[in-house]
């Protein structure tokens, strides 16, 4: 199936946000390396004949490039832990779908998924993981052939050190620099001193050659210390210093140091030359889909000696309960940029997924599956077939054109907060379910509800279930993730067509309030039994603001709140009657 980056605004405004006609689209092909050239030769096309053997011969010539390299996915424990037994399920999913490496984020501002004995005082999960669990886990991986990266944060996301009372005078942030984000002191020893220790146990708990220390989106120098180091040394220097220190450490333990290239890369690019050229940079850049532009940053990378690692995203800060068209195109990039290439110093590409809170924890399995194909196959053969082979592999069902619809659709409308690099959007805005008497009034008085394409492909799931043969309850996660955002959209269209309604009737407004009410309750019950199947059910993500994540981010926790308010409203009618009347048009 080959998805475009079609315009937006004409997928959503035409034709009942039907994606396009279907015989508009591309033809379903089969993976080159599968074509006949003889048959071709037998209905007298030798000319095509000639050009797929050529295209099988690059094909294989690619695939045997990729295969040297890391391919692989993420795991962002450190923000939100999930069950030891969902992380089994992802490294068989990583053999099953030839990929070795899955990168495992043991920390973050949140708090730490590992259990240190030799620094007991740092915030710590509430269902965190001892060394024996991790390690009995990297050892699963390994019977799989499946590597587990380890990466601590070691220098930005160090709130899981800097939020302790023990380790507060480390924080080191700078009052000029983003509130977003965090850093610890570069020049305190005692610094280095801390992860001496943490990297010491990793190291044994995590058999991988490798191991990633962080250090992005760092915000320091406001510190005393840091402060009186810049009146003599540059901040790169610095920063270079305090990298090289850590890769240090990690030699030490028979480890190969990598760090995140947001910094050292693009932002204060000097820092680059003066890294130890064992330093592996990873390059990490969610709002491009340009092979060429990151085949440049690779170039920049290896001609300074070092090496590389390619991180498009799946989920990340531009998304809500599902990616979009554009992150596909991410994925193909970087896949391009580092897989095609028989330079040595690209190690390959793995791709990153942030925050599981965001998103129902097994609808996704088709975003890891098509990144999959485009990294062994080539994302010509993604862009062709990758969602095919998904529904035959994982689900054991047969393609057709309602696939084919659904997995259109379910990209092209997935809903995008609009970020910084954008200076316009023409698509779905990301929305948060409104929860309170602010925003519902906010809703009302913007009375322009948006198009709502779920209900469609909701539809569209019911005529497809009894295809699925395998993987039943993923399938009916995704369609969980599709309700999620139907619910959502239709919540918000309801309320502002009642308002915009002439005369406003009490009677109308109060049973519309119930309607919202109880299918609210509905989902809420449903996200919390899937939750507490896959998750933990004390998650903290689940039942309360997590530090440093925003709203959208706690897709669960957030449908509650909503929850409770439609309740609220439903129990005192006369208040949401009153709150639709005032924000009626004029």
């Amino acid at each position: 199936m080959s998805i475009g980056n079609r315009n937006r605004r004409e997928f959503l405004l035409g034709a009942s946000v039907v994606i396009a006609n279907a015989a508009a689209r591309p033809l379903l092909i089969r993976d080159a390396s599968k074509i006949n050239p003889d048959l071709i030769t037998a209905v007298g096309d030798r000319t095509s004949a000639r050009k797929s053997m050529a295209q099988t011969t690059q094909s294989d010539s690619r695939k045997a490039t990729a295969r040297g390299k890391m391919r692989g996915l993420m795991v962002d424990a450190g923000r939100v832990p999930e069950t030891i037994a969902y992380y089994r399920r992802v490294i068989e999913f990583c053999a099953d779908w030839e990929l070795n490496t899955l990168q495992f984020r043991l920390a973050d501002d949140q708090g730490s998924v590992m259990r240190f004995a030799s620094v007991p005082d740092l915030v710590t999960h509430r269902n965190a993981f001892t060394p024996e669990q991790l390690k009995s886990l990297a050892e699963y991986g390994q019977s799989h052939g499946v590597d587990l990266i380890p990466e601590l944060e070691s220098f930005g996301h160090t709130g899981y050190i800097t939020r302790s009372s023990a380790y507060a005078h480390l924080l080191d942030r700078e009052a000029t620099g983003s509130s977003e984000f965090t850093g610890i002191i570069p020049v305190n020893p005692e610094s280095l001193q801390l992860f001496e220790k943490l990297y010491r146990e990793v190291a044994a708990t995590f058999p991988s050659i490798y191991l990633h220390g962080g250090c992005d989106e760092v915000n320091w120098g406001g510190s005393m210390l840091s402060r009186k180091a810049l009146q003599t040394k540059t901040r790169a220097q610095i920063w270079a210093e305090f990298l090289n220190s850590l890769n240090q450490i990690s030699a030490g333990l028979g480890k190969q140091f990598i760090v995140w290239g947001d910094i050292v890369l693009h932002k204060e690019p000097e820092i680059l030359g003066q890294l130890s050229k064992n330093i592996i940079v990873m390059d990490w850049n969610y709002s491009d889909n340009s092979s060429a532009r990151f085949r440049e940053t690779f170039q920049k990378v290896s001609a300074n000696g070092s090496r590389g690692i390619g991180a498009p995203a799946l989920s990340c800060y531009k998304w809500g309960a599902r990616v979009g068209t554009e992150q596909l195109r991410n994925i193909d990039a970087y896949a391009d940029a580092y897989l095609e290439t028989k330079d040595p110093n690209s190690l390959g590409v793995i791709l990153t997924n942030w925050v599981p809170s965001r998103y129902v924890q097994n609808s996704i399995w088709d975003g890891f599956a098509y990144a999959a194909v485009a990294f062994n196959d080539g994302t010509g053969t993604a862009q062709t077939s990758g969602f095919r082979r998904f529904v035959e592999k994982h689900y054991r069902a047969k393609w057709n054109e309602v696939w084919d619809e659904v997995f259109h659709m379910i990209y092209d409308a997935a809903p995008y907060m609009k970020d910084r690099e954008t200076a316009s959007w023409m698509g779905l805005l990301l929305p948060v379910p409104w929860s309170n008497d602010e925003e519902l009034t906010a809703l009302l008085k913007d009375a322009s509800p948006c198009p709502n394409p779920f209900t469609r492909i909701r539809s569209l799931l019911v005529q497809l279930e009894p295809l699925v043969a395998k993987n039943l309850s993923d399938f009916q996660a995704f369609g969980l993730c599709i309700e999620y955002l139907d619910r959502m959209f239709w919540r918000e269209g309801v309320v502002i067509e009642q308002a915009a309604r002439k005369p406003l009737e009490r009677e109308t407004t109060d049973l519309l309030i119930q309607s919202i009410a109880e299918r609210d309750r509905e989902l809420a019950e449903a996200l919390t039994k899937d939750w507490d199947t896959g998750r933990f059910p004390d998650s903290a993500a689940k039942l309360e603001p997590v530090f440093d994540l925003q709203p959208k981010d706690q897709l669960l926790f957030q449908w509650e709140r909503a929850t409770a308010y439609s309740a609220s409203l439903a129990s005192h009618p006369d208040r949401f009657y009153q709150l639709v009347r005032r924000a009626k048009p004029i």
